[in-house]
């Protein structure tokens, strides 16, 4: 489904609502497919429509208070995780096909074996799927489905639009994929890689419904999780199959054990090692293009086009075509260096960082009367919304910022009126900056620091700056 404008702007609950629905018919839709055994595809269709209507109810929750009780999300998590045996072992039955060619002739007896039982663990997860699964989700969905489609209560406040809403639960969501690619740990960290495999569709997830939307479009974001997730959904698999035949080896070797111990042939153990090492080697080269691709950097590239979503729902403008309006009307001297007469005025030392995506940016200010943090949006006609946050906000998003930062400290002295003075603390730069409004001309103290003027020069806007390496030297 897409979201539609109107929806987007209206209220959160009714809009929460209908998203919500919607992932829910979806899921009936993929429901009346289970019986077919023909259709090779709607197990996991099933199971994916599943997630995803899980996965919109859990951001959605401040509008959707009082909807869902505890006891029908947990009954959907717990239906969830009934399908996973079946699908686990159908991946595992398409990969020892695509292995058998790879694999040496003397070995094929082993994975014939191992097909064998891993093809009776599939239907007897798919029985299950369809005797116990499919009749719970059958009797559950029709009561969500009352229940969101019911008169919204009173509840606790949300924000003003579902627009809004969404924008703060991708947000938190973009925080969440980037601190789990930051937290794996190697290629055998399961549990980490795991992580970041749930964060990356949760994400995805929350994204689709704004494919094609105006101001908000999420299809560039969408595509480039997809490569993410393949990465991951493929390391995934491979870590299952090797977990599947290290069982697999301790089950032949009990089978041995229980027949002739003086039986000379029929060891499966040299076959079983051989499909391990293939899926150990292939484990390797995936982990490696994951960590070559995104790990290294925390998924930059893709993480910036989930901002830009998000940006596009809160309706911020441009941030540079705001820079770049209040720079239009400043004029800004580079100097040689900060003269006597400019530093002895009260000074502020801040450090500001650009989110992903270039729409905002946040930052802390120190001065004589203590510390605080703040938050950066563009707003209409070039200004520059301002609000202050919490120190624990702060330091959530800062992270985000690497890699388009400045520091400086800013210096105003009572003889210069509107003029400023900016003295870059990680780079050897030094700008005055007659504000819009000011007397434009330089007093003649300052004339001799002044190098040139470059007023309208992007390599001295701000946002050029964030992006240039600071250099001391």
């Amino acid at each position: 489904m897409r979201l539609d404008p109107e929806l987007l702007e209206g209220p959160p609950a009714a809009g929460a609502r209908v998203l919500a629905l919607g992932r829910l018919a979806d899921a009936e839709e993929a429901a009346t497919r289970l019986g077919d055994p023909a259709d090779l595809e709607a197990l996991h269709d099933f199971r994916v429509a599943v997630r995803r209507l899980r996965s919109t109810l859990r951001p959605l929750a401040p509008a959707l208070e009082g909807v869902l009780t505890g006891r029908q999300r947990r009954r959907l998590a717990r239906l969830a995780r009934r399908t996973n045996p079946a699908r686990d072992a159908e991946v595992l039955v398409a990969w020892l096909g695509e292995a058998r060619g790879r694999l040496a002739a003397p070995y094929r007896g082993a994975l014939d074996w191992l097909l064998d039982r891993v093809e009776r663990r599939r239907t007897e997860g798919a029985r299950d799927v369809l005797e116990v699964a499919l009749p719970r989700f059958r009797r559950l969905a029709p009561r969500l489905g009352r229940r969101l489609s019911a008169r919204p209560p009173a509840g606790a406040p949300t924000p003003t639009t579902l627009a809004a809403l969404l924008a703060s639960a991708l947000r938190a969501q973009v925080r969440e994929l980037r601190e789990a690619l930051g937290a794996v740990v190697g290629g055998e960290d399961a549990a980490g890689l795991h992580r970041a495999r749930i964060e990356g569709k949760r994400l995805r997830y929350l994204l689709e419904p704004l494919r094609g939307v105006a101001g908000a479009d999420a299809a560039a974001a969408v595509d480039a999780l997809k490569g993410l997730q393949e990465l991951l959904g493929r390391w995934h698999d491979l870590h299952q199959a090797r977990e599947a035949l290290a069982g697999a080896l301790l089950e032949a070797a009990a089978d041995r054990a229980r027949r002739d111990r003086g039986a000379p042939s029929g060891d499966l153990r040299p076959g079983l090692l051989a499909i391990d090492q293939l899926a150990a080697r292939e484990a390797d080269e995936t982990y490696g293009r994951l960590a070559g691709s995104y790990l290294r950097g925390r998924a930059t590239g893709v993480l910036d086009l989930a901002y830009a979503v998000v940006a596009g729902l809160e309706g911020a403008p441009d941030a540079e075509a705001a820079d770049a309006a209040a720079v239009a009307s400043e004029r800004r001297l580079l100097l040689a260096g900060l003269p006597p007469e400019a530093g002895g005025g009260a000074a502020v030392e801040t450090e500001l960082g650009w989110l992903p995506g270039e729409k905002e940016r946040v930052g802390l200010a120190r001065s004589a009367s203590g510390e605080g943090w703040f938050r950066e949006r563009a707003a209409p006609r070039g200004a520059i919304q301002i609000e202050s946050i919490s120190r624990a906000d702060f330091e959530a998003w800062w992270p985000l910022t690497e890699g388009r930062r400045l520091a400086r400290r800013v210096h105003r002295i009572e003889a210069l009126p509107g003029w400023r003075f900016e003295e870059f603390t990680d780079r050897r730069l030094v700008l005055a900056v007659a504000e819009a409004g000011a007397d434009a001309a330089a007093p003649a103290w300052l004339e001799p620091a002044v190098v040139r003027e470059v007023t309208g020069e992007r390599a001295y806007r701000d946002e050029a700056l964030a992006r240039r390496a600071p250099r001391r030297g």
